[in-house]
């Protein structure tokens, strides 16, 4: 992914995570000539699977961690020897090229050993007394191939900078897992460096983001959700609107730029609203989501009602999953005050679509809030048909849901009518009663 600046979502992306990462950086990349990549954090559900599959839109690439590693500091350069080379023509490469080290490595490229200005001097200084200089013997007879301090590309620099630290080399080289040169590393790439830039969208909250954000450079947040704790060093600009989705935000912002997406790009950002705002029967939806939509519908050829039904009935598919898996399907963690909350959420058109009962997700919300060690975990089965949630829940703060909701106390599930958002109708009455 070299040096782009990542556009990412949250942890266990959802459709608007990755429709609203995919749809910034194709935007980015038409006003800014490039230099932007969409990318995810999580496995995709099935919904997103679906809509990007229906689109024929490539999945963004996996990005485990943000923390910067020995390959995001490299500078391109890779100046390498053959073993069979002089040091008469060694020398006379190292002066042409102003460079101190030379990593000598066979016709594949594969790491053989090191030959440095500080060996040339040694053995001009040997020569001092013998009178044979030995500028035309073969490097690999005089370089240095034991005990080397190697570092892989994948390495994270902060383990880099330790080893640093303790052996003081002018360059170290850098190998691939085949043990092949990739490049040279000095205290000089670390100097220079710069986190890795990050463009946050649809959350901005430490717990919800890739892991190591506290390592990136984040120069850009975009979301609809409520602000939360990501730090910057610097000003940056932030977006929020009180809107269903943040593909909605996504599209006004080519709107606001008089430029049309792609019609691929459009209908990813078209179901993402409609999956936000649950076919615009949320709470949080608005006329301008509404309205939106239509404009993306419009340019990807898209029927929305139908397509919408389409896209919910593949997303609740929940044949093999296991409890575990369901409850994780759409999971995001809160930090409420000194509480530590899990909640879930999933989106049913048939209560049959459930592959699990009711006491084995029970069981399992258990499982995780003593595994994970939260203090209230909980689960959100939304029917679409019937305009309501399901809430399972556990964990040493059940008492918040009962009395948020109204559930009789020694109960662990409720029905509850016309609330179909976590956002907005779920996180906001938990808050209040755990934040202090």
């Amino acid at each position: 992914m070299g040096k782009e600046i990542l556009v990412i979502g949250h942890q266990r992306p959802d459709t608007d995570s990755i429709a609203a990462a995919i749809g910034y950086a194709a935007l980015r990349n038409k006003t800014d000539g490039g230099g932007f990549q969409a990318a995810r954090c999580g496995k995709l559900n099935g919904e997103t699977e679906f809509v990007l599959s229906y689109f024929d839109v490539p999945v963004p690439p996996l990005v485990n961690d943000v923390r910067a590693r020995v390959k995001d500091v490299l500078d391109g350069g890779l100046l390498f020897i053959q073993p069979g080379a002089t040091v008469r023509q060694a020398g006379i490469f190292m002066r042409q090229h102003g460079v101190k080290t030379l990593a000598v490595v066979d016709e594949n490229r594969h790491l053989l050993g090191l030959f440095t200005v500080g060996d040339l001097a040694r053995l001009l200084l040997e020569a001092w007394d013998t009178g044979n200089v030995p500028m035309d013997e073969p490097v690999y007879k005089v370089m240095q191939s034991d005990n080397l301090v190697i570092f892989n590309q994948d390495d994270l620099i902060t383990e880099v900078r330790r080893t640093m630290l303790e052996t003081r080399y002018r360059n170290y080289p850098v190998v691939d897992d085949n043990h092949c040169l990739v490049g040279l590393i000095a205290r000089y790439h670390l100097l220079a460096m710069r986190g890795k830039r990050v463009i946050l969208v649809d959350h901005n909250e430490k717990s919800q983001a890739v892991p190591g954000i506290e390592e990136a450079e984040t120069v850009e947040i975009i979301d609809h959700h409520r602000v939360a704790d990501i730090e910057t060093a610097e000003p940056i600009m932030v977006r929020n609107e009180p809107v269903g989705s943040t593909a909605t935000i996504i599209a006004r912002m080519y709107k606001e730029r008089g430029l049309d997406p792609d019609a691929a790009v459009a209908g990813v950002l078209c179901a993402a609203i409609l999956s936000d705002t649950l076919l615009f029967k949320s709470p949080t939806t608005t006329q301008v989501d509404k309205e939106l939509a239509a404009w993306l519908a419009d340019i990807a050829g898209l029927d929305v009602a139908n397509f919408g039904r389409e896209m919910f009935r593949a997303g609740s598919s929940l044949r093999g999953r296991s409890g575990r898996e369901i409850i994780l399907e759409d999971f995001k963690s809160f930090n409420f005050g000194s509480n530590r909350v899990g909640i879930g959420q999933i989106e049913i058109i048939d209560p049959d679509t459930l592959p699990v009962g009711r006491d084995e997700l029970q069981a399992e919300l258990e499982k995780l809030q003593a595994e994970k060690q939260y203090d209230l975990v909980v689960l959100m089965v939304t029917d679409l048909m019937r305009n309501g949630t399901e809430l399972l829940f556990a964990g040493p703060q059940g008492r918040a849901v009962e009395l948020a909701f109204n559930v009789t106390p020694g109960e662990k599930s409720v029905f509850l009518p016309g609330v179909m958002s976590r956002k907005k109708q779920v996180v906001p009455p938990l808050r209040r009663l755990l934040q202090g």
